[in-house]
């Protein structure tokens, strides 16, 4: 083989080695991608709670409760609520701090401490709940709860919990 044709099949290789290199690179960024947003499913129900109240007064419904045997700790980036209403109601997902309730207007005799989700931690003994109001009488359905989190190195939104339907009577 001449000198110049040794130099051309030494450039091939080395182009086919950076090739094969990039695609490896690409196939592992792509399984990390994956990996990253791709938590395991969180507990749903087929369950719906149902609750009422008077206008005005708001009463605060049970969504989701991560169980004693729940071994899981999510760090929680929020809580996304989607509502169906007659008219303009008011949904407010809280975390409530080692403790659980179906349906009260009194969560602070259920609760340890009743707070904002976002940006807080999310285990065993903990739960999700709403607190749904109207100024007027109305019907709301609400769709389960989806908790955005991280949890290790993956991230994602899923559904939890169970649905709900929310009656507001006039006062």
């Amino acid at each position: 083989m001449s000198e110049p044709e040794t130099r051309l099949a030494m450039g091939r290789r080395r182009r086919t080695r950076t090739v094969t290199v990039g695609v490896l690179g690409l196939l592992l960024a792509g399984l990390a991608v994956w990996y990253a947003n791709a938590p395991a499913a969180l507990p749903v129900s087929d369950a719906t709670v149902t609750a009422t109240t008077v206008a005005g007064r708001p009463v605060y419904v049970g969504m989701f409760t991560a169980t004693g045997d729940f071994d899981r700790t999510l760090d929680l980036s929020g809580v996304k609520v989607h509502t169906t209403a007659n008219t303009e109601v008011a949904v407010v997902p809280l975390l409530c701090r080692d403790g659980s309730l179906a349906v009260t207007t009194d969560p602070t005799a259920f609760c340890a401490e009743l707070v904002d989700p976002e940006g807080q931690t999310f285990g065993a003994g903990d739960s999700i709940v709403l607190e749904v109001s109207s100024e007027e009488a109305a019907i709301a359905v609400i769709d389960r709860v989806r908790l955005g989190f991280r949890e290790g190195l993956q991230w994602g939104t899923r559904e939890a919990g169970a649905s709900a339907i929310v009656s507001i009577e006039a006062r």
